[in-house]
């Protein structure tokens, strides 16, 4: 994206993250809190992560525009998932144990997958030789779709992270988003963008996750 292309859309994904992040660190260390202490400032350190993550992809490493409308149904869900893990962790009395560092260390993966997968994408893409051409290397040879992986992994981890498992059902619906909307309707459109080129690379490398689907 160039100039101002979509840059109305691109201040409300951040705002609403950002909100989401403010409620979260309100819900954690608020007065009505009962967590942990170590707990609490990890929960705010995922979500002050996220959106700073939020701010680096909307605004260097996405190379396309994005409407309100997309902006909206992302931020809200944003909001709703900052807002739920707050909530949850809040009640958690429990210290810090072995699943709460599995949690840092899954969330830690998986935003260096998506941040890293989409700047190497970028990397590619900004050559003039590469223009109009699918990108398959790097992150992309282990799955199509890396970036919805590392989204997964890390809000899993971010779900350990709060010491509750009902925040897993954020991942969960999460995943089936992905699996059931999102994925196929990509597919479908770099299927007719890129033809035979995306056929090839569909034919070796796994949808979401390496070696299963």
């Amino acid at each position: 994206m160039s100039g101002g292309e979509g840059a109305g859309p691109r201040a409300v994904l951040t705002a609403a993250n950002a909100l989401g992040a403010l409620a979260a660190a309100y819900l954690v260390l608020g007065p009505l809190s009962v967590a942990a202490p170590g707990r609490a400032w990890l929960v705010v350190g995922c979500s002050a992560v996220y959106v700073l993550r939020v701010v680096v992809t909307t605004y260097v490493t996405v190379q396309r525009s994005v409407g309100y409308a997309e902006a909206a149904l992302v931020g809200g869900w944003m909001l709703i998932i900052h807002v739920t893990m707050g909530l949850v962790a809040m009640h958690v009395r429990s210290p810090l144990d072995g699943w709460t560092i599995a949690g840092v260390a899954l969330y830690l993966f998986g935003s260096w997958m998506n941040t890293f997968s989409e700047l190497q994408r970028r990397s590619w893409k900004a050559r003039p030789e590469n223009s109009g051409h699918l990108y398959t290397r790097g992150l992309f040879s282990w799955c199509r779709h890396p970036n919805y992986l590392g989204d997964t992994l890390l809000f899993t981890g971010f779900a350990a992270v709060t010491g509750s498992w009902v925040a897993l059902v954020i991942p969960a619906i999460m995943a089936l988003g992905f699996v059931f909307a999102a994925i196929p309707a990509l597919d479908k459109r770099l299927r007719e963008h890129y033809g035979d080129e995306f056929d090839r690379w569909a034919g070796k490398t796994a949808r979401y996750i390496p070696l299963v689907w």
